[in-house]
């Protein structure tokens, strides 16, 4: 008789150690470093290699770790129960009840559990062998229980989406978010990275110089045309004819220098020889394709057109790194991005300016949906041509209009209500 009891125990503690195995599994393969497992996959480690496969079917694997946790659970229990009635009679149900609540609990959820959470790679990696036999062996049980599954979700009308919502983009920007409350990440850097994320998802319109500010030349300005070059401060100048929406191509000012006489003259001719074909895009087109193309043909500026053909801005290389890591000046820029900050609360503002920019600039988030421009945000949401010395409060800002030309907004001043002065 005391062998059977014997027995017995060494069943049940046989069933928790089963128990603290499934349930350390369960956490560790739903916290389980991925990207470091692919990278182990990837350098041939067979363990990672089935892991990568059960992370890839983890529905069904909790599923079958959930069912074999409750059926040693509950073994372990009878046996228990069992054991304590022969010794206690009827009162071994209450001291198995206690017993195995404190066991189960202790050594089968709580400690293993915590140990895979602080090795959760270590954990899943030593156990994928176990695991994918295991989910073969329950895989008719899965199927079983999808069924059944599938019978309850008719009975009460619940669709199951086919569309996954999980986002590995919103998944990088939540980590991001959460390393720089934790100060483990500059909010530069987060931005960056965010910034990174973000050409994907936005046209080149949102961060294109509009027509109206680029620095072009006519090629029929003879009495002009080198003053014109040599007062830029740009080293790639769009050059027109008759209208400035008719572009003929691009100046390089280097270029020029090759097609200088003995005399120190240039003809109009060698000029014309010069100009580099236009190169066209359309305005619908990702900043991340953008840039892509920019570095497949070697080239660093595209004029931006309408689905009409119509010519509405430029973009280059520099636009695009710029909206990545911020605004680069060097020695000849004239000036900022159009931000003046007169104090802690209030700017100065180009109507021009991109809200993309002033976000990122003032930590503000106006919305970019309806407008790209500082002056487009107050035109659409004004739904009029405001004039100088209007004063508009939208989400804890205040917008004062400063100074317009004609229907043009150009300069507004923006005070921060949010924060205060120091």
């Amino acid at each position: 008789m005391e062998d059977t009891n014997f027995l017995s125990i060494f069943y049940i503690g046989l069933l928790i150690i089963m128990s603290g195995i499934f349930s350390g599994s369960e956490t560790s393969v739903t916290s389980v470093n991925r990207s470091k497992i692919h990278k182990l996959a990837n350098k041939g480690d067979k363990k990672a290699k089935k892991l990568l496969k059960l992370i890839d079917k983890k529905n069904e694997l909790i599923s079958s770790i959930l069912v074999g946790n409750n059926i040693v659970n509950i073994l372990a229990s009878v046996l228990a129960t069992a054991l304590l009635i022969d010794y206690f009679g009827k009162e071994g149900i209450f001291y198995s009840t206690l017993v195995m609540t404190c066991l189960i609990v202790i050594f089968a959820e709580v400690l293993p559990k915590n140990i895979a959470l602080i090795k959760s790679d270590r954990f899943a990696l030593s156990l994928s062998g176990f695991l994918f036999i295991f989910l073969k062996i329950f895989h008719p049980i899965n199927l079983l229980l999808n069924s059944i599954n599938q019978i309850f979700f008719k009975i009460f009308k619940i669709k199951k989406d086919k569309k996954e919502n999980h986002s590995v983009t919103e998944d990088i920007r939540n980590i991001i978010d959460m390393h720089e409350d934790e100060g483990a990440l500059h909010k530069d850097e987060g931005d960056m990275i965010n910034a990174i994320l973000d050409l994907k998802e936005i046209t080149i319109e949102k961060i294109m110089t509009h027509r109206k500010n680029i620095y072009s030349i006519d090629i029929n300005d003879e009495q002009n045309f080198y003053l014109k070059i040599a007062n830029s401060s740009f080293s790639r100048i769009p050059i027109w004819e008759g209208r400035p929406s008719n572009i003929l191509g691009i100046i390089h000012a280097k270029n020029l220098l090759s097609h200088i006489s003995s005399k120190g003259e240039i003809s109009i001719d060698k000029i014309k020889s010069s100009i580099i074909k236009p190169w066209f895009v359309p305005e619908t087109t990702k900043v991340k394709d953008q840039l892509n193309e920019f570095i497949k043909r070697k080239e660093k500026i595209a004029f931006v057109v309408d689905e009409y053909g119509e010519l509405m801005g430029i973009i280059s290389l520099e636009d695009i790194i710029e909206e990545i890591v911020g605004n680069i000046f060097d020695e000849k820029d004239f000036s900022t991005i159009g931000i003046r900050k007169i104090n802690d609360t209030t700017y100065r503002i180009r109507g021009d300016v991109n809200i993309r920019d002033i976000n990122r600039e003032l930590d503000t988030n106006i919305s970019e949906e309806n407008a790209s421009t500082i002056a487009g945000y107050l035109i659409y949401k004004t739904e009029s041509f405001p004039e100088v010395s209007q004063t508009f409060k939208f989400d804890d800002i205040i917008y004062e209009v400063l100074n317009k030309n004609k229907n043009q907004i150009t300069q507004i001043k923006i005070t921060l209500e949010n924060r205060t002065n120091h």
